[in-house]
């Protein structure tokens, strides 16, 4: 009966300390078929493309974009991901249009708005891509 009390308790404590870290947005890798859906059936979306075998590259795309949402989440689909590969899907396949490998983009009503680029080459240096990054985030996001 104590056990059950102590760990009840740590529980409690737990999500008060999750609860006021506050809400944040988060990245959600989806499947092809996820993906396709995701964008017929939402007004607005934001969407990672990442298009990369290098798990540490995907990883760095993905951490720096949760940096920097608070309480958008954005869906992001590999496009060098088997199923991608297995099934010769273009991202065109799954509703995205006009977008680059590398990049976040803004989707309204299926339509890219605005994308923001990741890769390093597009940027002089990582703050840049960082400040690029927070423009394109607070803007877009007063549209949504």
């Amino acid at each position: 009966m104590k056990r059950r009390w102590i760990g009840g308790l740590a529980g409690l404590i737990l999500a008060f300390i999750l609860a006021g870290c506050g809400a944040t947005g988060q990245v959600e890798s989806l499947s092809p078929e996820e993906m396709k859906d995701y964008i017929k059936q939402n007004d607005t979306a934001y969407v990672l493309i990442n298009s990369t075998e290098d798990e540490e590259e995907r990883r760095a795309n993905i951490e720096l974009v949760e940096q920097h949402i608070e309480s958008i989440n954005v869906k992001e689909i590999n496009s060098q991901s088997s199923k991608m590969i297995e099934s010769n899907l273009k991202l065109k396949d799954l509703g995205l249009k006009n977008i680059q490998f590398g990049t976040l983009g803004f989707y309204k009503e299926g339509t890219l708005k605005e994308y923001v680029s990741l890769r390093n080459a597009d940027h002089p240096s990582e703050a840049e891509k960082e400040k690029a990054l927070k423009k394109f985030i607070d803007e877009t996001s007063s549209q949504g």
